[in-house]
């Protein structure tokens, strides 16, 4: 009786196994099962659910991302300073609070690079000047980080605008563009730059 009973589950086993565990292959192409078109057979699509992949996207073999992954950039603040000549620095902090990193790519205007912030700097005669900075390491998932843009050639004293953009090229996947920049009105001195604003 006990050796029927062990013969039984090894066969059920077995059964299952075979259900489960088999190679399909190109099952599935419409010239699989014709050998005369066996040059014809292209890619196959991966059977539902793909679970051997690196990194691992799926939680209990189901794919956790429903659609293509995004980033949304933040600009969370900038503040100013200057140097001993009176010129102007503006650092932007940008933080990245999408579902996936972003990393460093070549399709910003200024090189290979992760973010790019851009900055219009306006005087009170009407001069514009822009100038940006750039980060080259991976933005991570909510990571923040804090770009020093280039300085300006004008003085901090004629400053009345500053509009801080970031991600000018559109590069990253952003869905949500309102949150990207941000506008300082006022006056400074040039030995006190304070456009300090905070979202």
């Amino acid at each position: 009786m006990r050796s029927m009973l062990t013969l039984a589950l090894t066969a059920l086993t077995a059964l299952v196994a075979g259900c489960c565990c088999q190679v399909v292959g190109y099952q599935g192409n419409p010239n699989f099962s014709d050998p005369f078109q066996n040059d014809l057979i292209g890619p196959t699509i991966p059977n539902f659910p793909v679970v051997l992949t690196f990194p691992d996207e799926t939680m209990y073999f189901f794919p956790i991302f429903d659609d293509r992954r995004t980033s949304d950039l933040v600009l969370l603040g900038m503040r100013c300073d200057t140097d001993d000549y009176g010129h102007l620095y503006v650092t932007a902090r940008v933080e990245n609070l999408g579902s996936s990193p972003i990393t460093p790519n070549v399709f910003t205007s200024d090189g290979f690079s992760a973010v790019r912030v851009a900055a219009v700097v306006t005087t009170a005669d009407g001069v514009r000047e822009r100038v940006d900075g750039t980060s080259t390491a991976a933005l991570t998932v909510a990571g923040t980080i804090d770009l020093t843009l280039l300085p300006t050639r004008v003085a901090a004293s004629d400053v009345v605008r500053i509009d801080v953009e970031a991600d000018p090229d559109r590069v990253v996947p952003d869905p949500l563009r309102d949150n990207n920049f941000l506008s300082w009105q006022g006056t400074m001195r040039a030995n006190a730059a304070d456009c300090k604003i905070e979202r």
